[in-house]
């Protein structure tokens, strides 16, 4: 009899080291593909990336903010009991003895058969959401139901082995394990030959399954469970606003943004694996929903397929190329006429409309699970169409060109910058005697545009209203450059931020304060990067809900609307910034304010950010400001409120686009304010 138990063990450690050594090898190869992206390095706020790691991993915070994350939450956390239960399960049926503290301690044995059976349940739940529900945001693959599969059949076979052990020792264990008490005594009575049989059956069939899982893992989406982790730790902490800023001083760089799969930093490739495919980004992608080519969740397999479809081929270049590198020593062999040039991700991996159609919104990241980060992504993808190679239809190389000749995009002289606040009595800063207390920074859009010139005026009457101490720049005023920026064109975007910052330097300009926040997000996020330092940057409605409360704006007539308030992107998402523009609204008599649906992080993009606004919608089978006017409409409001004036472009176009318009208006906070307050 020992000599079978040997044999036993000895098959069973023969099992284990061939695969984990199959797991070693496929996991030290994807860390290789990660490693010839470029270098890049995240070392602050450790404190608060090992929160991120308890609170989202651990916690699966991120996760339960759906109700279809529960599931995940009980097989991700049977899965580390059960894997206590493994080892418990190799002591006790290859060894012969038990694990200390864990063993057959009554607190163990009851806690690991409850998550059996929750994992049990969560697995055919999501297996029959997949099979008969199917919602949209998941894919029909044979690799998830193999998944599922395989972790039902980890759960079925240890149970039974459970029960088998029953039926055999004649030991009930009752209460504390009643799934193996009921099987056991199903089991009772038979012969003891054979169910000492069916219970060796088992225990390798459980073993099969349990090394079978660990070689899939590196090999499947699954690779999730040890990268999602590592992704999370490494997350953005820098504000979400702001976007890497390129070097363009280096003569002798030829090529900008990302072209080629290595172009991509190792965080950026890493994403891709830790990818769930849960295909939240999805289904919150305005993009997406709007038929347009673009999903975020297929940019990032896409571009965890292709590195992986080129990464040997790739080892095997830097392998001919030098020595020494770390390639594993079974590419040497990869000749270097193999070694051909990796393949452009243009053309090759991603469409050209696929990168255009992105609003930049950040909704996919918001709702991302493990904080993969899609919109800087798309950047980089659209810096090398427009720095490198020169690509940009008519239409975004006019914003371009009326940037450079007028900086602005409407093409409008610049001198008449100022001219909407003729008969106001606004002073420039070339006209103050000193400093102020703030430089309200107009932006193009509050210019030039005659709707959103209101916005302009309005604001004005409120800061003289509260007798706030302002200025503004008139025709000195230069374009934020936001638009230069997310169309992909760095080079336009940086010279018209160091024109700015000098001007701010010049004023010795210590607060700005603007409506626009494309522009308060480029100043207070991106502007640091080009020498903007110590300056206070304040949206609009923050200013005011400041005043109201110091009671220098005291609005008393009423307003008598039904108003539902459209989140901007820029302001919201990316800044944070959802409760000073309903709390004015709150503070307005008459006004009602009802919520649509999707609101605050999770509002839906009006369509006008990432430079969308100086483009046409061509594609897809609907607009994006005409499906967010839908779900306006939805709330039956009078009143469309917004903070931003391309939304509020965007939401008049909607509700004309519905021929609503006569009945529902659209008005900024700050027009709102100015007509409630006397």
């Amino acid at each position: 009899m020992e000599g079978v138990e040997m044999v036993r063990i000895l098959l069973f450690l023969a099992v284990a080291a061939g695969s984990v050594y199959l797991f070693w090898t496929a996991l030290y190869r994807k860390y290789q593909y990660l490693m010839l992206g470029q270098a890049e390095s995240r070392p602050e706020g450790q404190d608060e990336r090992i929160r991120s790691v308890f609170r989202d991993v651990l916690g699966q915070a991120k996760v339960l903010a759906e109700p279809a994350g529960l599931g995940h939450f009980f097989i991700f956390w049977g899965f580390i009991v059960l894997s206590f239960g493994t080892l418990e399960f190799v002591a006790h049926h290859i060894f012969g003895g038990h694990l200390p503290l864990i063993g057959t301690t009554n607190w163990f044995v009851f806690s690991h058969e409850l998550f059996s059976m929750l994992v049990l349940v969560a697995i055919l739940i999501a297996a029959g959401r997949r099979f008969f529900i199917r919602p949209m945001r998941l894919d029909q693959t044979a690799e998830a139901y193999v998944i599922l599969g395989l972790i039902g059949g980890l759960v079925i076979t240890d149970l039974i082995v459970m029960g088998l052990e029953v039926a055999l020792t004649g030991k009930d264990p009752g209460w504390v394990s009643p799934v193996a008490s009921f099987l056991g005594g199903l089991f009772a009575g038979g012969n003891e030959t054979v169910l000492k049989v069916f219970e060796e059956i088992f225990v390798w069939a459980h073993l099969a399954i349990l090394f079978g899982f660990l070689i899939f893992i590196p090999r499947s989406k699954h690779l999730h469970m040890i990268a999602a982790g590592i992704n999370t730790y490494f997350r953005r902490l820098t504000p979400n606003g702001r976007l890497r800023k390129l070097d363009l001083s280096d003569e002798s760089v030829e090529e900008f943004g990302v072209g080629r799969i290595d172009q991509f930093t190792w965080k950026q490739l890493l994403d891709g694996y830790a990818c769930t495919e849960c295909g939240r980004c999805h289904v919150n992608c305005p993009a997406t929903l709007s038929g347009k080519p673009l999903s975020p969740k297929y940019l990032i397999l896409k571009m965890r397929d292709h590195l992986t479809e080129v990464g040997d081929r790739f080892l095997a270049q830097k392998m001919a190329a030098s020595t020494g590198t770390g390639v594993n020593v079974e590419l040497a062999a990869a000749s270097t006429a193999e070694a051909e040039e990796l393949p452009m991700l243009m053309g090759n991996v991603y469409s050209e409309d696929e990168i255009w159609a992105c609003t930049t919104c950040r909704a996919c990241e918001e709702m991302c699970p493990v904080y993969n980060e899609h919109v800087d992504k798309i950047m980089d993808l659209r810096r090398w169409m427009v720095l490198t190679e020169g690509k940009a239809n008519a239409e975004i190389n006019r914003a371009f060109q009326n940037l450079e000749r007028q900086s602005n995009e409407w093409g409008q002289n610049r001198n008449t910058r100022a001219d909407w606040a003729k008969d106001l009595n606004v002073r420039t800063m070339a006209e103050v005697d000193g400093e102020v207390e703030y430089l309200y920074y107009v932006g193009s859009a509050c210019s030039f545009d005659p709707r959103n010139q209101k916005i302009a005026r309005s604001f004005v009457n409120l800061l003289n209203k509260a007798g706030v101490d302002f200025a503004i720049l008139g025709k000195e005023e230069e374009s934020d450059g936001d638009s230069a920026r997310r169309l992909g064109n760095e080079f336009l975007f940086q010279a018209l931020a160091e024109a700015n910052v000098e001007i701010f330097k010049a004023y010795n300009v210590k607060k700005i304060v603007t409506t626009d926040p494309h522009a308060y997000n480029t100043f207070k996020n991106e502007y640091p990067d080009f020498g903007l330092e110590g300056v206070e940057v304040i949206h609009g409605t923050e200013l005011l809900a400041k005043l109201i409360d110091e009671g220098k704006l005291k609005p008393s007539k009423e307003v008598n609307e039904i108003i539902t308030y459209h989140d901007s992107c820029y302001l919201g998402r990316y800044n944070e910034i959802y409760t000073a523009p309903r709390y004015i609204l709150d503070q307005i008599p008459g006004v009602r304010v009802v919520e649509m649906e999707r609101n605050r992080e999770r509002g839906m993009c009006c369509g006008a950010g990432g430079g969308s606004f100086w483009k046409e919608e061509l594609k897809g089978t609907d607009r994006i400001n005409v499906m967010r006017t839908e779900q306006a409409m939805e709330t039956g409001c009078t009143m469309i409120g917004t903070a931003c004036p391309f939304c509020m472009t965007m939401m008049i176009d909607g509700t004309k686009a519905k021929g609503v318009e006569d009945n529902i208006a659209t008005y900024d906070v700050v027009e709102l304010l100015d007509m409630a307050t006397a």
